[in-house]
């Protein structure tokens, strides 16, 4: 079995989203392994932490073996040497989180389904954190590690609040439609009333001029509220958490173009728009 194969086995066991012989290779495993034994008593630790309200169901297998054939292009061979390729390594696991991010959107929003994506993204949530370890073991004295590991850890909060809004069976979900000056791009818009939160999904976003990124606004009425600033990935996609300190209810949301720290004014053009029910 390939060490990463191991990692993925092991993680999903921890959330109870394995069954069959698949489960009963990670028992066997497990009871002649103790560096298994101890890897699985982890991953249950960080799975406690993730505190998922949705059950949890062994995860379609067509979209395990996309999301671990994106995590073989995407993630470098580990090193003990240089901190450089650690932080690469810990980036591109990070991608691969947010792919799976966009994929589970795109899955229909069935009680089942919802279950299989939170497995399947908590699953790479618990195996990437525990890449997290690297950096806690080989810290240099600079101490740019520990400050990767607190964006990593950032990073993955922010992903772990998105899956508890795409669980909540009443969220309230708008699609975002291109203008022409999206050139195809799409979204959703889902906000949860009960977490306080919400999170837009974008995805072919076009290409930004130099210098700029995206804004994301909230209307209501002539009030316009800014939900934060974002760069997307090199094919557009991009996830945003909305978190709001006061009470708003908009009546549309959009995404423009903005200049790098955002605009007092929401400005045009409008890339992506949609109405809230």
């Amino acid at each position: 079995m390939r060490p990463q194969e191991r990692e993925e086995l092991l993680a999903a066991y921890a959330l109870d989203a394995l069954s069959g012989p698949e489960a009963d290779e990670v028992e066997a495993l497990v009871a002649g392994d103790p560096e298994a034994s101890e890897q699985l008593a982890a991953y249950r630790e960080i799975a406690d932490l993730i505190g998922l309200e949705a059950p949890l169901c062994r995860t379609d297998p067509a979209l395990r073996e996309r999301m671990l054939q994106s995590a073989q292009r995407m993630r470098p061979t580990p090193t003990r040497r240089f901190p450089a390729l650690r932080v690469a390594a810990v980036a591109a696991a990070l991608a691969v989180l947010a792919i799976g991010v966009s994929w589970g959107v795109g899955l229909q929003r069935s009680i089942d389904t919802l279950q299989q994506e939170s497995a399947s993204l908590a699953a790479i949530v618990a195996a990437d954190t525990q890449r997290i370890d690297v950096i806690e073991t080989e810290r240099v004295g600079s101490g740019g590690d520990e400050a990767v590991r607190t964006d990593v850890q950032g990073e993955i909060d922010t992903h772990r609040r998105i899956i508890a809004i795409l669980a909540d069976p009443n969220v309230q979900e708008a699609s975002l439609e291109s203008t022409e000056a999206g050139r195809g791009a799409s979204g959703r818009y889902l906000w949860s009333a009960e977490l306080g939160a919400g999170v837009v999904i974008a995805q072919q976003l076009p290409p930004l001029p130099i210098g700029t990124v995206y804004e994301l606004w909230l209307i209501e009425g002539f009030d316009e509220v800014s939900g934060g600033t974002f760069v997307p990935t090199p094919d557009g996609d991009a996830q945003v958490l909305i978190e709001l300190d006061f009470e708003f209810n908009p009546f549309s949301v959009a995404i423009t173009p903005a200049p790098v720290g955002g605009a007092e004014v929401m400005p045009q053009p409008i890339v992506l728009s949609g109405w809230v029910p």
